[in-house]
């Protein structure tokens, strides 16, 4: 799904470094699923990609959000592989800008 920054935005922050979510895929496998984000660095515009098995929960949560109707909200996601812990959750936002060519 592809994510539209400007009205919900998804931001990911993978051991401590912070991206601009611009589009995301999921397979789920047994009882867990794998997710692939495509990403752009907000400092430096370049893009990457990062794959993670989560619990099937955050998939549930990120494309309500992404196809929800409540604008003004940002989904954030922590992925921490030094622990093995994924967190997440929506927040409210308010003057948030994004970089040109995010969206």
């Amino acid at each position: 799904m592809t994510v539209n920054a400007e009205e919900r935005p998804v931001l990911l922050s993978l051991d401590g470094r912070g991206f601009y979510v611009i589009h995301y895929s999921a397979i789920p496998e047994n009882e867990f699923t794998r997710i692939r984000f495509d990403l752009a660095d907000p400092n430096t515009g370049e893009g990457g990609s990062a794959e993670a098995v989560v619990d099937p929960r955050l998939v549930e949560a990120l494309n309500s959000h992404s196809k929800g109707h409540d604008k003004g909200r940002a989904f954030l996601i922590w992925i921490d592989t030094r622990s093995n812990e994924v967190r997440w959750q929506q927040r409210k936002i308010g003057g948030l800008k994004f970089p040109p060519g995010v969206s």
